[in-house]
């Protein structure tokens, strides 16, 4: 069996699915209902270019107009997860996206229906933008802690580029005091004001292209906190090659809790295994170290453990078969 065959029978766990970038290019197509050719909205948007980047989600939105159009995607998208041999997934849904003529809790609960009729390990992360009313993020808030552990895994707080982590401390102090597990970004530097914050995360999506100092590996190695390679990303930009001494490998064989994920599967037109063939590629990874992340993943998911047993024996299962 070739690698590409073992890594396409390995059974993946992808912890960051973005729902608007990641709808099948074909169920776009479906849902113009004008008979929209793939080459005609390739003319409109080049699904393999992050410049398009936002067009892509612009145009997405657009169409998810309706509930049953959110149903329909959705289905396309679990589909297409399932033919990945995707074993759990966290679904990351901004709320705020959708249209004012949609309710926001009506739309999530669709989504939580839908991904409960087609029997898929995934649960929802509630995304919450900084630039957002008041309003609208107590409105979230609501939404996610009524359903918390009942579909929803954890919150993502995406903050504008010029917000300090500070400013919404008592935000994350509320998370922490309610054990909420929450994912955060990570562009820059900790900083001494949002130290406390990164140390409380879930997951920490590391998007430095540069090795992680120590003050970072730290907080990731004594809290168990998942430290999230976005893949996608880095290739499209060509800067595999510039990360020194593979420094992706080194933080896996320091035992640093370490995930791959696609992020935006409509935007480079991907999915995890075409991120992994790429991966494996460059850096030093083989099979077995593959079943090592994912196995430590799968110990840290914010799933009962009841599930949590399931899955990891699952998973044992058809990965040994694979070795």
């Amino acid at each position: 069996m070739t690698l590409f065959e073992s890594l396409k029978e390995m059974p993946k766990v992808d912890m960051h699915i973005d729902f608007l970038g990641s709808i099948p290019i074909d169920t776009i197509q479906k849902l113009t209902k004008d008979n929209t050719t793939r080459e005609e909205l390739e003319d409109i948007v080049d699904f393999e270019s992050l410049k398009d980047y936002n067009n892509v989600k612009k145009l997405t939105r657009s169409l998810l107009n309706s509930y049953n159009n959110i149903e329909i995607a959705l289905i396309d998208l679990i589909n297409k997860l399932k033919s990945d041999n995707i074993l759990y997934g966290e679904l990351f849904i901004n709320l705020h996206t959708f249209l004012g003529n949609l309710g926001k809790e009506k739309v999530l609960e669709i989504c939580l229906n839908t991904i409960k009729n087609e029997k898929i390990n995934l649960n929802i992360v509630l995304e919450i933008d900084s630039n957002i009313s008041k309003e609208d993020m107590y409105n979230t808030l609501n939404i996610l802690y009524k359903y918390y552990n009942k579909g929803i895994s954890g919150v993502y707080f995406k903050k504008n580029k010029l917000d300090n982590f500070e400013t919404y401390k008592a935000l994350f102090d509320k998370f922490v005091k309610d054990d909420i597990k929450y994912t955060i970004v990570l562009d820059s530097k900790i900083t001494s004001q949002d130290k406390d914050i990164f140390a409380n995360a879930y997951k920490i999506i590391y998007n430095v292209m540069i090795k992680p100092d120590d003050i970072l590996l730290e907080i990731v190695k004594e809290n168990n906190i998942i430290l999230e390679f976005p893949i996608t990303y880095q290739n499209y930009f060509n800067i595999y090659d510039s990360l020194e001494n593979h420094f992706v490998y080194d933080l896996f064989k320091d035992n640093v809790l370490l995930t791959f994920t696609t992020i935006d599967m409509t935007s480079l037109d991907t999915d995890l295994l075409n991120e992994y063939c790429k991966l494996f590629n460059v850096f030093p990874f083989n099979l077995h170290d593959l079943v090592v992340i994912t196995l430590n993943i799968l110990n840290n998911i914010n799933v009962s453990d009841e599930l949590k047993n399931m899955l990891i024996d699952e998973f044992k299962e058809k990965a040994n078969d694979l070795l």
